[in-house]
């Protein structure tokens, strides 16, 4: 009786890789890191477990990217930063994909919003934070959801 060497009809199972496929699936997306555009990605999705402190600041950051791009970069710095600081040698699971990731998304967005000079940001987020307050604090539009 000869073994068959892995043809169409001899089943191959592995199963602890087909799981383990599934859940990497997940973890390492990689449109956005090549460049590819699939779509918009939402950094607070891509969040590992270990760095969930920061998801406030990034969906801060993608709520106002439309009204102030400017802002929204200075929130995903400051992310990347408190991220840095979390896990500086990027040693919990999916910390180095993700801080790449946003590395390569604050070097994006720094050319697109460059002719700001860094002298004005702090000005630049006091000025956007009072817009927002008379905006969606003196309007009433307090019932907003995190």
């Amino acid at each position: 009786m000869s073994m068959s060497s892995g043809g169409p009809s001899a089943p191959q199972r592995q199963p602890s890789m087909g799981r383990r496929n599934i859940s990497r699936a997940i973890t390492m997306r990689t449109d956005g890191y090549s460049g590819e555009e699939e779509g918009p990605i939402i950094e607070s999705e891509l969040v590992p477990s270990s760095l969930a402190p920061i998801v406030p600041i990034l969906r801060a950051a993608n709520e106002i990217e439309d009204e102030n791009p400017r802002v929204a970069y200075l929130c995903r710095f400051t992310a990347f930063e408190k991220a840095h600081t979390m896990d500086p040698n990027s040693s919990g699971r999916g910390v180095r994909q993700f801080k790449t990731y946003l590395l390569h998304r604050l070097e994006k967005d720094e050319k697109d919003t460059q002719r700001r000079l860094a002298s004005t940001d702090a000005k630049e987020i006091q000025r956007f934070y009072e817009h927002y307050c008379k905006k969606y604090l003196e309007e009433g539009l307090q019932t907003r959801k995190p």
